[in-house]
C-alpha cells in the first residue's frame, strides 16, 4: 500500500478516494496530523492512480467526484442490506431446522387445527348417525358457523310424498322464496339446467354479498370421522414437505389457489353442496409429484408407488366405490397442482422463450 497524495478537506478526500474506487483502484483515506492521506493498495495501479490524481488537481470541484462518492455509498448500503437479509435468513433457517413445528411448518398444523375445531363446533353430537365412512360430522343445521362456511346449504324435504331437493345458495333472508328445485332427477336436461342455474346463482349471490370466503371455507368441513382422518393424514404429509421446502407464504398461497379452483370446479359440476380438503390434498400430491420430476434439486418428490395409489384412489372415487364424492374438486385440484408444480418447466419450453 502506497501513499498517493494528501488532501486537507475531509469531504474532498472522501470524494477522491471514492472516485478511485469507481475507476477500479482499491484506495482508502485516513487522517494524519490534520490532513487526509490517500493510499492505493496495489503497485500495479500506480500509473493510473497518478494519472487520475493529475486530472483531479486540475479541477477538484468537478461534480463527477461527488457522484462517485454517492455511488460508492449506495453500494455499501446495498451490501449492508444484503448482509442483514442473509443474517435474518440464517436465523430463520436455524429455527426451521431446530424442528419446532411453529417455525418449520406452522400453516400445515394451523389448517389441521381449524378442521378439527370446525368439526367439533359444527357437529350435533346428539344426532350423529353412522355411515360408510363412520359417524357423521358437520351435521348441525342450526350452526351459524357451518352456514357461513358452506358455498350453499342443501335441504331435502318431504312434499306430497316425494323428496324435493332445495339448494339455498347462501343463508340470507334475501333468498327467501327464490329457492330452486327439481323433482324429476331422471331428466338429464332438467338436471343440467338446474345445475347451471344454481351454480350461477351461487356465484352471483356469494360475490354480491361480499362472502367470497365461501369459495375457500368448504375445505375445512368434513362429513365423517374417516373423511377428516384421511384428509388430515395426507395434508400433514404433503403440507410439511412443501411448507418446509418452499416456505410458509408459498404454501399458503398454493393452498388458497387450489381451494378456490377445486371448489369452483365442484360448484359447476354438482351444484353448491360439497365439503372436504380432498381437492387441496390431491392438488398438493400433484404439485409434489411435478416438483420432483421438474426440479429435483428442491428435495421434493413422491415414490412411484405413492403416485400409483393416489391415481388409483382418484379413479375409485370417480367410479362411485366410496359413494357421493366431490370428484370434480379432486380432478381440478390434482391437475391444478400438476400445472403449478410444472409451470417453470413448461414456461422454459414455450416457443417464444427461445
Amino acid at each position: 500500500m502506497r501513499q498517493l497524495t494528501s488532501i486537507k478537506d475531509q469531504q474532498q478526500a472522501r470524494f477522491f478516494a471514492s472516485y478511485l474506487a469507481v475507476q477500479g483502484i482499491q484506495a482508502s483515506a485516513e487522517e494524519a496530523d490534520g490532513e487526509w492521506l490517500i493510499w492505493y493498495h496495489d503497485d500495479d495501479d500506480r500509473e493510473q492512480a497518478n494519472k487520475i490524481l493529475a486530472e483531479y488537481l486540475q479541477n477538484p470541484d468537478d461534480p463527477k467526484y461527488e457522484a462517485a462518492e454517492r455511488k460508492v455509498r449506495s453500494v455499501f448500503m446495498e451490501a449492508d442490506r444484503l448482509q442483514q437479509e442473509i443474517t435474518r435468513d440464517q436465523k430463520r433457517l436455524k429455527k426451521r431446522w431446530a424442528g419446532s413445528w411453529w417455525h418449520s411448518y406452522p400453516a400445515t398444523y394451523v389448517m389441521i387445527g381449524i378442521c378439527v375445531v370446525v368439526a367439533v363446533l359444527c357437529t350435533d353430537w346428539t344426532a350423529m348417525k353412522g355411515g360408510g365412512m363412520g359417524p357423521t360430522l358437520c351435521n348441525s343445521q342450526d350452526s351459524v358457523l357451518l352456514n357461513k362456511m358452506w358455498v350453499a346449504t342443501q335441504i331435502v324435504r318431504e312434499e306430497g310424498g316425494k323428496k324435493v331437493r332445495y339448494f339455498r345458495v347462501t343463508v340470507t333472508p334475501e333468498l327467501t322464496g327464490k329457492n330452486l328445485k327439481i323433482e324429476n332427477w331422471a331428466d338429464t336436461l332438467e338436471i343440467l339446467k338446474f345445475k347451471v342455474a344454481v351454480t350461477w346463482e351461487s356465484l352471483k349471490l356469494t360475490c354480491s354479498n361480499g362472502e367470497v370466503w365461501r369459495f375457500i371455507t368448504p375445505i375445512f368441513l368434513h362429513g365423517s370421522i374417516l373423511h377428516i382422518l384421511f384428509n388430515m393424514m395426507w395434508l400433514r404429509s404433503m403440507g410439511m414437505a412443501i411448507e418446509f421446502t418452499r416456505g410458509t407464504k408459498r404454501f399458503v398461497l398454493l393452498c388458497l389457489v387450489l381451494a378456490v379452483t377445486s371448489n369452483i370446479g365442484q360448484l359447476f359440476w354438482s351444484g353448491p353442496a360439497f365439503l372436504g380438503m380432498s381437492g387441496v390434498v390431491f392438488g398438493l400430491i400433484g404439485y409434489v409429484w411435478m416438483k420432483g420430476k421438474t426440479q429435483p434439486q428442491l428435495g421434493m418428490g413422491l415414490e412411484q408407488q405413492t403416485i400409483v395409489m393416489s391415481i388409483l384412489w382418484l379413479v375409485m372415487c370417480m367410479a362411485g366405490v366410496f359413494g357421493n364424492i366431490a370428484n370434480a374438486a379432486h380432478l381440478v385440484g390434482f391437475f391444478g397442482g400438476i400445472l403449478i408444480g410444472a409451470r417453470q418447466a413448461i414456461w422454459k419450453k414455450l416457443p417464444f422463450r427461445k
